[in-house]
Order: structure tokens, then C-alpha cells, then sequence
């Protein structure tokens, strides 16, 4: 499975500096290709990593790459550069023989020629496992939180199990005990629910009835026990 999409052009580099010294430059997995997607040059790191039985020079890419018999479907940066004359980049993710996950990203240039038409391609592979992993990672982790907001947004207070017989809060008066039993005075509450002292006055006074307190530490008590806060 692979994914293609535009790549950033090259650096410039000073006239006096050969090609080959730009390509020698950029990498271990660096290769040229022509239009025909023959490979006519590959730096020695990388014909080290592939070993293949016989010369790769003016081998087709995609079967010292891939293995592929015909030009990789899903995962070519170099026809779009020799089509367009842009750089263009392109993902893969496959399994090792090991069975685990791995991802490389291939990053084809346009090499022109004097007229100006693209006569070759330099491609440029890299492995991008472990951004992927951390990728991934960063993508579950971000949909179990907003799982869990999810399931936080539809928790409502009226629906808090209670024990047995105990006396039923209205929603704003949950808010209140709560706000009380973490030390907030009047005031404060009132501020932070966008209410009037009295309206706080209010409830607190319902709430030391409902409960059968008598002052804000028996009320953090029972708020308590019952797992508000």
C-alpha cells in the first residue's frame, strides 16, 4: 500500500560542483533512472543493501526494487517526475519477514538534460518506520480521548449513583456541593457558575436541608462518601 505526493525540490548547489557530487552528497539509498526506468547509476551503500545475483545496472527500478515485472502501480515517484517534470515523493507500508510493521518513503528529482526536458531521475529512499509508529501512536491516542470526552460529555449528574435513601440534588445543587466540598467559599462559586451570592445562598441553605447537615463540613462528608468528589 503506498501513497504519492509532490516532494520539495532540491537544494541549489554551486555550478562548479559535478552532479554526481550532488547525488554522492545526498544519502546511502540514492539511484538514477532513465526514462525507461532503467537504473544507470547507484551509489555503493545501496547496492551493498540489495545484493542482487546479477549486475543492476540497466536493470529496470521496479524489479531491483520491488520484484515487480511492470512498473509499481501504487508506489512510483519517478513516473510523475518524468510526466511532470517536479519532484514527487511516495510512501510504502509492508511486512518484514519478521511479521513486523514497516513503512519507507521514496523521494524522486528531475535530472534535465540541455534542452530542458527531464532525461533522468534521482531517487532517494528512507526508512520512516519509526515516524510512523510514533504516528500511529500519537492518532491512538488522540482518539481515545476524545472517546473518553465523549462518554464524559454524556454523563449527567442526575444520573450519579447514589446510595440507598440518599437524598436526590438537582443538578445545580450537585454542582454547588461539590464546589463546597473542595473548599470554594460563596463567593467564589458564585463566580465560577455565573450566579448571584443570594442564588448560592439559596442553594447551599437546600442543600443542608436536603442532606440534614449542618454546616459545610458535614456537607464535604456526605459528598464524600458518595463519590462526588
Amino acid at each position: 500500500m503506498g501513497t504519492t505526493v509532490p516532494a520539495k525540490p532540491l537544494p541549489n548547489f554551486n555550478q562548479d560542483i559535478s552532479p554526481w557530487q550532488v547525488l554522492e552528497s545526498l544519502g546511502e539509498s540514492v539511484a538514477v533512472v532513465d526514462r525507461a526506468y532503467r537504473l544507470i547509476w547507484m551509489k555503493d551503500p545501496l547496492i551493498s543493501q540489495i545484493r542482487g545475483p546479477v549486475p543492476m545496472i540497466g536493470r529496470h527500478c521496479y524489479k531491483v526494487f520491488m520484484g515487480y515485472d511492470s512498473p509499481c502501480p501504487d508506489y512510483c515517484p519517478v513516473a510523475p517526475v518524468f510526466a511532470t517534470g517536479k519532484p514527487c515523493s511516495a510512501e510504502r507500508h509492508f511486512i518484514r519477514p519478521d511479521g513486523k510493521e514497516a513503512w519507507r518513503e521514496a523521494r524522486a528529482y528531475p535530472i534535465f538534460d540541455g534542452r530542458g526536458s527531464v532525461a533522468f531521475a534521482a531517487r532517494i529512499s528512507f526508512d520512516i518506520t519509526h515516524r510512523k509508529i510514533e504516528q500511529s501512536r500519537r492518532q491512538r491516542d488522540l482518539e481515545n480521548l476524545e472517546r473518553s470526552l465523549e462518554e464524559l460529555s454524556r454523563l449527567q449528574l442526575e444520573h450519579l449513583p447514589f446510595q440507598p435513601g440518599a437524598p436526590g440534588l438537582s443538578p445545580r445543587e450537585l454542582e454547588v456541593l461539590r464546589m463546597v466540598a473542595q473548599g470554594l467559599v460563596k463567593r467564589q462559586i458564585a463566580e465560577v457558575l455565573g450566579i448571584s451570592l443570594n442564588t448560592v445562598k439559596r442553594h447551599v441553605s437546600n442543600i443542608f436541608n436536603k442532606l440534614g447537615v449542618n454546616d459545610r463540613a458535614q456537607a464535604a462528608v456526605w459528598a464524600a462518601r458518595h463519590n462526588l468528589v
